[in-house]
């Protein structure tokens, strides 16, 4: 039976839920911004409700309808039947934790959607409540996308991250956590973000560990030209679309007027610039070539994974398998890499891209596929393996099959699949991309 729970925290009283000796925590805002500018610390509260919805970022779903047309499948997989409220400071929490914990290790999760869309809240993850059965306190954190994140390359959704993660470090022991144990999660987008966040040095201390799904090994391509030159084609085109030409008559419009001319403009004159961040001098200091060359990066033991159907798999592999080989190389922390091969029940798309989040999180009470007995026995593995990979920076122990990391002598990957958890080589595994590639047809 649900009913309210209250805490004190240092920056007010907090109302969250309980239920079966689980607390719920939603939409706690860690930050607030103007448009274009860098996030701020939250004002203190009397008293937060974190019993409502938390708030997402203006993005597609704000201002049409994703139900129908290119973004159905994943709308229906992840979105439907649920509420959302968006705003341009989206800087908002969910926490799970169990109730009276104490220095539990800490799991934040960050969201994927190609850097222009994804909620705090969506169904695999936004209320899940298995790692706080393992003792983990769970965070899904919220950030800018789109046009409000990525404007001039300005990586406003990468400060949110590097703020958020700060502001858990500070505060996460009002909810059971221990604030020297926390662990980044993210996939695809998210976790390409986790790679620009390894970069920085504004996160050492911080983060033990990382997990990535679907994104490990992506880098920036582009750098921030106006050093040298005022602006860019491409935010110009934005800005005309609009129907302005400065950045201060284009700061001043409705969002809607803002995100339309990003969206047409994106559509029509595709950049590198208009869908990921860049190198700011700042978050992303200097070309990650440089940065990996000099081993500046921040260096913490890893969790890489794909999926078999995932998007552009050979690519999302090689770079999954080389940026572990490149640690490997550096005598840098370990990595340990899977692929994700379960043939979701339901329909012909197989391991499609995104198809591993109901497994790592296992909300799959809130899913419309008629999961089996093998697919719940893959989740308690694959969340177990995770938990312990929060609590100790290495995924073995409790009575899992042994999973070796990336090694000179081992390339191998560990296998989740319709079969239990086996080591699968480079080859193999580039033998099922071949197969996504001539006959499965998938989302994407």
């Amino acid at each position: 039976m649900m009913s309210r729970i209250e805490i004190e925290t240092g920056l007010g009283k907090v109302i969250g839920t309980v239920e079966n000796g689980i607390c719920m925590y939603r939409g706690i805002p860690y930050a607030v911004t103007e448009r274009f500018e860098e996030p701020k610390p939250y004002p203190k509260w009397d008293v937060f409700d974190a019993t409502q919805i938390e708030t997402d970022c203006y993005q597609y779903l704000t201002y049409r309808d994703e139900s129908t047309g290119p973004d159905a499948f994943y709308h229906k997989e992840f979105r439907s039947d649920q509420e959302f409220k968006f705003a341009e400071s989206p800087m908002t929490m969910n926490i799970v934790a169990k109730e009276k914990a104490k220095d539990h290790p800490v799991l934040v999760f960050i969201h994927g959607g190609g850097f222009e869309t994804g909620t705090v809240g969506e169904l695999p993850y936004g209320t899940c409540t298995e790692y706080a059965k393992h003792d983990i306190v769970f965070v899904s954190l919220g950030y800018r996308l789109n046009v409000f994140s990525l404007y001039e390359s300005g990586n406003y959704g990468l400060q949110d991250m590097v703020f958020g993660l700060r502001w858990i470090h500070e505060h996460i022991a009002d909810f059971g956590g221990d604030p020297d144990k926390i662990t980044i999660m993210g996939q695809s987008a998210g976790a390409m973000s986790i790679m620009n966040l390894l970069y920085t040095q504004e996160l050492k201390w911080i983060v033990k560990g990382a997990v990535l799904m679907s994104g490990a090994g992506a880098v920036p391509i582009f750098t921030k030209p106006w050093t040298k030159i005022k602006s860019l084609p491409f935010w110009e085109g934005v800005r005309r679309r609009a129907g302005v030409e400065t950045t201060e008559e284009f700061r001043k419009l409705p969002p809607d007027r803002i995100w339309k001319a990003w969206y047409e403009e994106s559509r029509e004159n595709w950049s590198f610039q208009a869908v990921q961040p860049g190198i700011d001098g700042k978050i992303i200091p200097k070309l990650p070539q440089k940065v990996i060359r000099k081993k500046e990066y921040l260096d913490v033991p890893m969790i890489i994974g794909i999926t078999s159907q995932d998007f552009m798999p050979y690519i999302i592999f090689d770079m999954a398998i080389g940026w572990a080989m490149k640690r490997v190389k550096q005598g840098s922390s370990p990595v340990y890499g899977y692929l994700f091969d379960r043939h979701l029940p339901g329909n012909s798309f197989k391991a499609f891209h995104g198809s591993d989040l109901w497994y790592m999180f296992g909300n799959m009470d809130k899913c419309w596929r008629p999961f089996e007995k093998i697919d719940y026995d893959l989740k308690d593995q694959m969340v177990s393996y995770v938990a312990n990979f929060a609590r100790f920076q290495n995924p073995n122990g409790g009575g899992l099959q042994y999973w070796p990391p990336v090694s000179r002598r081992n390339k191998s990957f560990r296998h989740f699949g319709d079969k239990s958890a086996e080591k699968i080589s480079p080859i193999k595994i580039r033998r099922k991309m071949y197969h996504t590639f001539i006959k499965d047809k998938g989302p994407m």
